[in-house]
């Protein structure tokens, strides 16, 4: 273990940083004042000749993204599959509107509390406790759907939101700490397109079991045990989850973690992170990145077939797994700066988020003036009025992998990315919460959700160009792990800790 007596100097960019400094908070000045240096390069010959190789494969960074990919397939997924039916595939979206809230409150109050939860469980325990809670959610609607019972639908909101909200800290900061510099952007895109995946085999089984013409009310009941067996297979791949620690990246370097502090030092850095001016400059970006789910889930419910929501699940990922690696190349493009690149996503991110909102807005003006009643794919309306939610499936998602690319550019070790993405999360979660609940109002028009969507993004935006334009060329915690490894070949007094 080493300790260092004074902080990092600012090596980040050229560009006055202090745009970003709040007292006793500054991602890029104030680090914490020691870290467990276990090798952050490693000599990947000796490792090779030391380490079996099926460990070695274990710990690679690319594999430990892929088990946690598999999670976000069984979880957050099959989740996005349900919610894809419209409605939750029920007769009336009211009460999966009314559930849907209530999960979403208690996973924004559990992303508050996370970052201390997990920083002093572990990301792997974590993640553990949050897949326990996935199979609620398909019993809940199965249960609702097949014996009328509502009071479990919103009970079991309640419980996965606590569970899902544990889940999604853990997940946030692993997904910012695994990727080696060059490619942060393919191993979100990774995570983006096996949530898509996830929606694409849900999907699948929403249409195999409810493609019949002229079917009226809810989903067919057994479309959610499918749901329910692959929300029980996330568990498994949890306890495969590495300490971060001890990952291995493919360029040779591992994550840099810190020390672990007291209980109530760790809660006193939830309010440090949520006044710090990373996560306020992002925080109505945070709100709006996903606000647009509640408004498109009763959209669906309200204007679409049985059969033709079960295609639009089935359908929508597509383009969204394209369009994540498209993101994911602009982001890691060798030859531009970090800020550069910055600001080129951001700017691909808003332009293509314009252009849907005007399109829905348009649709649903039309919808007003003349109700078209529940549309079947067969219909001449459906092309167009389809098509704006499946390009918003596509960039909702880009939104939210681009801002966690941002958040990572500022860590200073996994533990900052993992109070960070907490942060964020929560206030994402906050959004989804509000959404949701102004769409149990259902005699209120899609159009208000669409226009106040559209709204957020026009307030976000300002304060998203002053964040992007402050992104450091470099990230923080990879200058940290080099003064480490210089300081290590100039005094040879660092003490080395195995973490093999």
């Amino acid at each position: 273990m080493s300790e260092l007596d004074v902080t990092p100097p600012n090596t980040h960019a050229g560009n006055n940083d202090d745009t970003l400094c709040t007292k006793d908070n500054d991602p890029l000045h104030n680090a914490p004042p020691s870290y467990e240096v276990a090798d952050e390069r490693v000599n990947m010959e000796e490792y090779a000749r030391t380490v079996p190789k099926w460990k070695r494969i274990w710990q690679h960074s690319l594999t430990q993204m892929v088990l946690l990919s598999v999670q976000a397939f069984c979880g957050p997924a099959m989740a996005d599959a349900i919610a894809g039916l419209g409605g939750g595939g029920l007769a009336t979206p009211q009460t999966s509107n009314i559930a849907t809230a209530v999960n979403y409150t208690m996973l924004a109050v559990c992303c508050a509390l996370g970052g201390p939860i997990v920083n002093k469980l572990g990301t792997k325990w974590a993640l553990v406790i949050g897949a326990c809670s996935f199979p609620i959610r398909g019993s809940s609607y199965y249960c609702n759907s097949k014996f009328g019972n509502q009071w479990y639908l919103i009970l079991g909101g309640f419980f996965t939101g606590i569970g899902t909200g544990t889940w999604y800290v853990a997940e946030s900061g692993t997904i910012m700490s695994l990727a080696p510099a060059g490619s942060r952007g393919k191993y979100l895109a990774l995570w983006i397109v096996a949530r898509n995946l996830g929606q694409l085999v849900g999907g699948a089984i929403n249409l195999s079991k409810n493609h019949v013409k002229g079917v009226v009310g809810g989903i067919a009941p057994d479309t959610y045990v499918a749901f329910l067996i692959i929300e029980c297979m996330a568990l498994p791949f949890a306890f495969l989850i590495s300490p971060l620690e001890r990952v291995v990246r493919s360029d040779g370097t591992r994550i840099l973690v810190s020390e672990k502090i007291g209980t109530k030092a760790e809660f006193k850095q939830i309010k440090v992170t949520m006044t710090s001016k990373l996560i306020l400059l992002s925080a109505f970006w945070a709100i709006w990145s996903f606000f647009y789910s509640g408004t498109w889930s009763t959209y669906l419910g309200t204007y679409f077939s049985v059969r033709a929501r079960a295609l639009s699940s089935l359908v929508s990922p597509f383009l969204c797994i394209v369009g994540c690696f498209g993101l994911g190349f602009i982001l890691d493009l060798k030859g531009y700066s970090q800020r550069r690149r910055a600001q080129m996503g951001l700017f691909t991110v808003v332009i293509l988020n314009l252009g849907v909102y005007i399109w829905s807005i348009v649709m649903q003006v039309r919808f007003n003036s003349n109700n078209p009643g529940k549309i079947d794919w067969e219909d001449s309306l459906y092309a167009g009025s389809f098509l704006p939610y499946f390009f918003v499936q596509t960039t909702g998602p880009l939104s939210q992998s681009y801002m966690y690319w941002l958040l990572s550019s500022f860590a200073t070790d996994a533990q900052a990315n993992v109070r960070n993405g907490a942060a964020f999360r929560c206030l994402e979660a906050v959004g989804q919460a509000i959404s949701y609940g102004m769409n149990t109002q259902i005699k209120t028009s899609p159009l208000v959700g669409f226009c106040v969507t559209f709204g957020l993004m026009a307030l976000a935006l300002g304060p998203m160009l002053v964040l992007v334009n402050s992104t450091p060329d470099r990230i923080p915690a990879d200058v940290i792990a080099e003064e480490h490894d210089h300081e290590e070949k100039k005094f040879g007094t660092v003490e080395v800790v195995s973490k093999v």
